[in-house]
This record gives structure tokens, sequence and C-alpha cells, in this order.
């Protein structure tokens, strides 16, 4: 059973006999021996776990995440009890602005007392009565006004000079003589009274007693020197009776009439110093006395400080431990990843380890020998888009240009695929005083066979139409002609229009297409051209439901033909774009040309569905009457 045993299991059985030896008969080296056994015992236990836990990849990356997880997770928490302080903080800059408002208020309640007397041997009268509750940093003076400025009747202190004191309505902090003070000026009718109290330690120190906040204003000599919020800290000596930690600037806002520059009044700012008053707060906690609260509070800041360096020191090198075996792999796997970047896809890794990086390298090697055949794919995929490409510019050859302009029309098409080709068609054919046809069919599905479709008929109709023959007949023959080229799931849908010219107007049939819209110059309205009609190729088409209808056209009327990948254009809240919103388009833009109305509505259908890219193909064709 022994020989199973490792040295340094055998060590610890050793020392664990001494320890209790020691323990029975020598109690002086004990603590000795037992702290030794412990050591090792740790020691042994860590191996253990090495062994153990840490031989499959997964897990010494979660081991090491816990280092370097935990330790973010501890500054969080660091931050967390900042940003309390902060919160506290703020609460406390709360708690003394409804403190100052409430002063404030009083004040304005004490001035308008006064100004309600509105005579001055009454408003005299009160003060006599009332003067011997004054405070000491009462601040009060009155005013009557006589011609245009005010002349003082009152001011307490008896001996205070308000030679820069300015009669001008206000409310708030104010400097007078090098001293703060906080009150209020009001003016009615012929009298003005100020009120305001000193604002100096004393004053602070008793709005103070009913919060957790304590306020601080640091002044030399009593006098008010507004400086920086630094240098009003350094301030701050071991003398005062109660220490600041962590000062809170609390800033406000105060008229200076030591300093008057110009005829208008104006504010400065500065800053009380507004601490959270900890030893209070604990006492209400913990009821404890204020100096052992304080002490507690210092040596638990050292001590986290300490052991959040330590903890960080530690994760460090563990971290960096654990990682460099890792890595060691991690290496060779990323060699073998420049190799096939190189364009060496023979090349192999080789490890050796026995663990989870061992199975990434077989995998890795594997997938590089797949790449060969991946990149043959990739070449077959490029020289098919390259078709579809090429296919593509045939296909736009076979469409009208976008823009086309006569002595009776101006018109405008755009088609715009889905895919690399499209199943949508457009199309126009001018004769000049005779006639003019337009079209826009659909097939149904989308890509190259579609495309294929659309070739066929776009040669069928180019024949037909020179008969001149009426939309009803010319989409007969394209069924008759294109029905046995179709598969079962195959169909074209078509809007048709034949303007006649010297008669001034057009032939409109509809092959189960989308309404067409129809713009009336004379009654500013658009209406949808909604005939009956089947599609072609479709099993039961039958001539006898295809209808024609006859239409007077005259001068700024528009007839707007459009496939149903445009009106179903879908935004990012699944609305489809609609007939509706077509025809306020071009109801709010039928004085613009055609060209100009097309774009219009392409920028409104990029601007609905917030993207670029297609469900279908969109084809229409916007023709106005000169």
């Amino acid at each position: 059973m022994f020989k199973r045993w490792k040295k340094i299991d055998l060590f610890i059985a050793l020392l664990f006999i001494i320890t209790g030896l020691s323990y029975l008969f020598f109690r002086g080296g004990f603590r000795l021996f037992l702290d030794i056994l412990i050591i090792v015992a740790v020691i042994r236990l860590f191996l253990i776990i090495k062994r153990k836990l840490l031989w499959k990849t997964r897990n010494r990356l979660i081991f090491s995440g816990l280092f370097f997880i935990v330790t973010p997770i501890i500054l969080i928490g660091i931050f967390f009890f900042f940003i309390l302080y902060v919160i506290i903080a703020q609460y406390g800059v709360v708690i003394v602005d409804n403190l100052i408002k409430r002063q404030l208020s009083n004040y304005k309640n004490n001035v308008n007392v006064y100004l309600l007397l509105n005579d001055k041997s009454k408003m005299l009268e009160r003060i006599e009565r009332l003067k011997r509750y004054y405070p000491s940093n009462l601040l009060m003076i009155l005013s009557e006004k006589q011609g245009d400025e005010y002349k003082v009747f009152f001011n307490y202190p008896p001996n205070f000079d308000q030679k820069n004191l300015r009669m001008c309505q206000f409310s708030g902090y104010f400097k007078l003589k090098d001293k703060l003070y906080l009150g209020v000026l009001k003016k009615r009718g012929n009298f003005s009274v100020l009120i305001a109290m000193n604002v100096n330690q004393d004053y602070l120190d008793e709005l103070s007693t009913i919060s957790d906040f304590k306020i601080r204003l640091i002044s030399k000599d009593g006098s008010f020197s507004p400086k920086s919020v630094t240098d009003e800290i350094s301030n701050i000596t071991s003398e005062q009776e109660e220490r600041l930690i962590l000062p809170w600037p609390y800033k406000y806002r105060f008229f200076d009439f030591d300093e008057i520059k110009s005829k208008e009044l104006k504010q400065k700012e500065h800053y009380h110093l507004l601490a959270i008053d900890y030893d209070k707060i604990l006492l209400k906690l913990r009821g404890v006395d204020s100096k052992s609260v304080q002490v507690n509070i210092e040596k638990g800041i050292y001590f986290l400080i300490g052991f959040f360096a330590i903890f960080i020191v530690i994760s460090f090198f563990i971290g960096i431990k654990i990682l460099r075996v890792i890595t060691k792999s991690v290496n060779q796997i990323t060699k073998g990843i420049q190799q096939i970047m190189r364009g060496d896809f023979s090349y192999r890794i080789k490890i050796k380890s026995g663990d989870q990086l061992q199975y990434l390298a077989e995998s890795f090697n594997e997938m590089a020998s797949g790449i060969g055949r991946l990149l043959v794919e990739e070449k077959e995929k490029q020289r098919l888009e390259e078709e579809l490409r090429v296919a593509r510019g045939i296909q736009l050859k076979l469409l009208p240009e976008e823009n086309f302009d006569t002595d009776e029309f101006d018109v405008a098409g755009v088609n715009i695929p889905a895919d690399e080709v499209a199943g949508d068609y457009f199309d126009y054919f001018y004769k000049k005083g005779k006639y003019m046809t337009i079209l826009v069919a659909d097939v149904s599905g989308k890509g190259a066979s579609s495309a294929f479709y659309m070739a066929e008929m776009k040669g069928i109709i180019t024949l037909l139409q020179k008969n001149e023959i009426s939309p009803k007949s010319l989409i007969v023959e394209c069924h008759s002609s294109l029905r046995n080229s179709f598969d079962k799931m195959t169909f074209i849908t078509m809007n048709m229009a034949r303007f006649i010219i010297p008669e001034n107007k057009f032939i409109f049939a509809r092959a189960g297409h989308t309404q067409a819209i129809l713009f009336s110059f004379e009654e500013k309205e658009c209406f949808e051209l909604f005939p009956e009609g089947m599609a072609i190729g479709l099993t039961n088409f039958s001539k006898d439901k295809i209808q024609e209808i006859e239409i007077n056209y005259k001068k700024g009327d528009i007839l707007f033909l459009f496939s149903d990948g445009l009106s179903e254009i879908m935004n990012v809240e699944d609305e489809m774009l609609g007939v509706d919103n077509l025809k306020k388009l071009i109801q709010k833009n039928h004085e613009l040309s055609s060209k100009e109305i097309k774009q219009k509505i392409l920028d409104f259908s990029i601007k609905f569905s917030d993207t670029e890219v297609n469900r279908d193909d969109l084809t229409f064709i916007v023709l106005k009457v000169k």
C-alpha cells in the first residue's frame, strides 16, 4: 500500500504523527509542527487540484477566469461604493438646497410683512417691538424712495456701511464688505426692504444640525474671499473641531457688491464644502461613539486597499502561469494558421498534450485539408456570379431606356432586380402621331428562370405590337404563344395601356396584375384602374375574362404602372408601403417631370424601407401627357 504513496504523502503522514506526539509530550513545539503540517497539506491539496481538476483546457480557463473575472467584480464593487457616495452626496446637495430655499422663503415672508405695512412709522414700530429677538448675524435695511433714489431710514446693525449695496430686487447669496450673506431684497411702492443673514460657519452649522451632512465655509478672520475648492480644502487643518472626509463641492451663485464694474448686477460662482457625516450615520446604525466609528472606517479603508492590492498581484501571477501552459499549444495552432494563410494547405499541427488542445489541433488539421475543396467551390461560385452579372447586362439591353421623351408624352421607367437578374419587365413602343404603348409585366418568382421567361415574352410582345392590335388581343396572343413553355408554377401578370394619339384616348387592359394609377390633372385626383383580368399562363385562362377600358386623356394627366415589388415594400415595423402612399406621392409631385416623379418615388421607397435591399423585383413606369 505504501508503494503507491508519493514522498509528499509520506512526509505529511510522518509530520502528522510528530505533531500528535508533540501535543502529548512537548507542548512547546506543537505550534511549530502544526503550522508546518498545515502548509504542507495545502501544497499537497493544490497539487491534487492541479492534477485532477486542471487537466482540461476548459477547466484551466475557468480557474484563470476566477481571477481575471472576480478581480473586475471586486473593482466594480468599489466603483459601486463610490457611486453610492456620489448619490449620498447629491442627496446632501438636495437637502441643503431645500434648507436654503426654506430660509429664503422665511426671509421673503418677513420682507412682505414689512412691505404690506406701507408706512414708515409702522415699520419702525414693528422693528422696535421685535428688535430684541434679532440674531447677531442679521442684516436688515429699510429704505424709502425719494426722487429717483432710495434713502435708508433704518439699518441693522446700526453701524453697517451699505455704500456698495444696490437697491435692486434679488433673492439669494450676495457678498458685501467681504462677508457672504443670504437674503432677499424687495421693493413695493415707495419702500424697499432687505433682510439677510451673514453666512458664517455658525450659520451653516445650524443648518447642518437637522441632517446627516456638514456644510463648511472656510474663511480667514471671518472675511469671505472666494477661492478654488482645492484652496479651501487645503485650508482644513487638524485644529478644526471635526474632520472632513471626501468633501463634496456644493456650488452656488452670489452677487458681488464689492466689485461693481457695470450697471448690471452680475453673479459669480463659488462653493461650500459639503461632507457626509459618517459618524452620525454610523452612530444611528450601530449605536457606538463617534471616535471608535472613525477609527473603524480608517482601518477598514486601509484593510480593503491592502487586500485588493495583494489579491490583484496574486491574480496576475497565477493567471500568467496558467496562460503560459495554454499559450504554448496555442502558439503552435497560430503557426499553423499562418502557414494556411500563406497558402500552404499541407501544413499540419503536432500537439501531443493529451487534452482538448490536442483534439483542437487534430480538428484543425482536418479542416485545413478541406480548405482546398472550399477554394475550388468558391471559384465556381465566383464564376456563376460573373455569369449572372453578364446575364444582367444582357437583360438591361432588352429593356428600353429609362427616360423617353416624345412630342406628346414624357415617360420614365425603372427596373431594379432583387437578385442579379429580374423577372420584372417594362417596355414602351411609340409610333409618331399614331400610338404609344406602355406595359409592365411580372413573372412569378425571381432569379434566372424568371428572367428567361421575361426575355421570351419580350420577343413575342415586340413582334405582336407591330400589328397594332389592342391590349386585350396582345395579352391573349401572349398566352397562346407562351403557355406550352411554362411549368405549372409559372405565370405572368401584366398591365398594358395603348394610347391612340389622334383620338386623345387610351385603352387599358390588365392580366392579373396590380392596379394602375391615373392622375387627372383637371380634377387633381388619383384614380385606380382595376379592370377584370387573368394572368398569362394559368390553366383556366380565358380571353373572356380580359376586360378593356377606354379613357380620354388630357394635358397634365399621369398614368402610373407598377409591379407589386413597389407597393409591397415593408418597413421595420412590417408595414406595407401600399397604393395610397403612391397616390399621395403622384398627387403631391404632379407638376414635376416624369423623371423627377420617378426619383421622388424611389427616394420615398428607400426611406420607407430603411434599407437598400429589395425583397422582390421593383419595376414601374411614369407617363405624363404633355
